[in-house]
């Protein structure tokens, strides 16, 4: 029988009528239960623009005082990378900080979630993370261990509850690690379409800032989503976007998703991978005077194409292959030193310091800003990735929602199956170095080498 919690690979998830209120309370205190088997004393919580993050920000707040935890709550929309940074901000000064993002990303307007990040800003995600992070609040979940809340007459016994926002700090944050400075960016022009996600007003202000002529589509932050899920990187998503960037010579399309963790480039001929686009974002970040994590690792996942990664060793790039997953590419950037990584569903990853503490993960005003930068420095950069792209056939994604986990494994074990019978097929299921994949990349006629 299968285990009926919001709990995901990368976060926690759910439809807003798929838990009752008790259930979403029980999740929310074993979150805070597992954060103080950590030794967390404070907590920051952002939310997003979804309809359903009123409710549980309630829940999450009130519990995280009641129980005794600080409490900094932003209250206003936000994106997940700038929940990261607030997170970072606080821990400088309260180091055992667990930080709650309030978002379900790229899904419905019918979902909500929790995003989890441990002392310091390290991102969970099932046996990911401390004591197997999502894995070990799973068990906290279905066991009988209670979360303990301060009682009696006390005030000074209950957590304190701080309301900031962060939003200014932000940019000036990230417009200083690309590199950017205020009007350096004049004369060129972004076609910014958000999706009525949280990101947008952040991106907006900060382009203005740089000096760039922003054109911004579906800019205002709604749960409603109009246009459908805010997922930049499905197929005929940025059309509005391509088809604008062609009105406006010289333009640029980004696109990003309903929480700002994921960025798609293009211009009047559509939108490139993000393998391909990364090149810029990367010849722009070895430039910078202090080169992130000290040398030149990028991480990069089964799906980016092979030609740009060959790109990526002509500019002395060092790739490394792992498997899909945010909270594990984090990790493993950790382990290894890498200043960035990239998956192709539109992910980019970035070390980032702020006084003596440093994080990885997700920053869009970052990577965009520097893909703008190196455009700035060679405006021709946009016709040489399209060579690159149009040499090669790739799609986007294809999203479709299965009944359940089981019904989705048989078919991604049919699809296997049948894509593995041809001729000259070559599967691999691990590194060259023994990491686990956890899925397959079939090719056919490719030299590995």
């Amino acid at each position: 029988m299968e285990q009926h919690d919001p709990i995901k690979v990368y976060d926690a998830r759910w439809e807003t009528d798929e838990f009752s209120p008790d259930e979403i309370t029980r999740f929310i205190e074993s979150v805070y239960i597992y954060g103080r088997k950590l030794g967390v004393d404070t907590v920051t919580v952002t939310r997003d623009a979804r309809l359903g993050a009123g409710e549980v920000i309630e829940k999450v707040v009130n519990i995280g005082t009641n129980a005794g935890f600080t409490v900094f709550l932003c209250t206003d929309p936000v994106s997940t990378p700038l929940s990261y940074y607030f997170s970072l901000e606080t821990s400088v000064h309260y180091p055992n900080t667990m930080g709650l993002t309030i978002t379900a990303s790229h899904n419905p307007k019918e979902y909500i979630g929790l995003k989890v990040t441990v002392p310091t800003v390290q991102a969970i995600g099932l046996d990911s993370g401390p004591l197997g992070g999502f894995t070990k609040i799973r068990e906290i979940y279905y066991s009988n261990e209670n979360l303990t809340f301060i009682h009696g007459s006390s005030p000074d016994k209950k957590g304190k509850l701080f309301i900031l926002n962060p939003v200014e700090k932000y940019i000036n944050f990230s417009m200083e690690k690309a590199g950017v400075k205020p009007g350096s960016l004049s004369g060129i022009n972004v076609v910014l379409n958000s999706f009525n996600g949280s990101a947008g007003p952040e991106l907006y202000k900060a382009y203005e800032s740089a000096g760039i002529n922003v054109y911004p589509l579906m800019l205002i932050p709604d749960g409603n989503f109009p246009a459908g899920a805010p997922n930049p990187i499905s197929r005929d998503k940025m059309d509005s976007a391509v088809f604008k960037a062609g009105e406006l010579k010289g333009s640029v399309a980004i696109g990003t998703d309903g929480d700002g963790d994921r960025v798609v480039f293009g211009d009047y001929r559509g939108t490139l991978n993000a393998g391909f686009a990364s090149l810029p974002v990367l010849k722009a970040l070895i430039k910078l005077p202090e080169l992130p994590g000290g040398q030149t690792r990028v991480i990069y996942d089964p799906k980016v194409s092979p030609l740009a990664l060959l790109k990526w060793k002509e500019i002395d790039i060092i790739p490394y292959l792992f498997r899909n997953g945010h909270s594990q590419i984090k990790d493993y950037m950790h382990k290894i030193g890498a200043m960035a990584a990239v998956e192709e569903s539109g992910h980019f990853y970035h070390t980032l310091s702020l006084d003596n503490l440093t994080m990885y993960g997700e920053n869009s005003i970052v990577t965009t800003l520097l893909f703008l930068k190196a455009l700035k420095d060679n405006p021709s950069i946009m016709d040489s990735l399209w060579e690159l792209q149009n040499s090669v056939f790739t799609t986007g994604e294809f999203n479709f929602k299965f009944k359940n986990d089981s019904i989705r494994d048989r078919a991604l074990k049919d699809i296997t199956d049948s894509l593995s019978r041809g001729k000259n097929v070559e599967t691999a299921s691990y590194t060259k170095d023994g990491i686990d994949l956890q899925g397959t990349v079939i090719s056919s006629g490719l030299n590995s080498s």
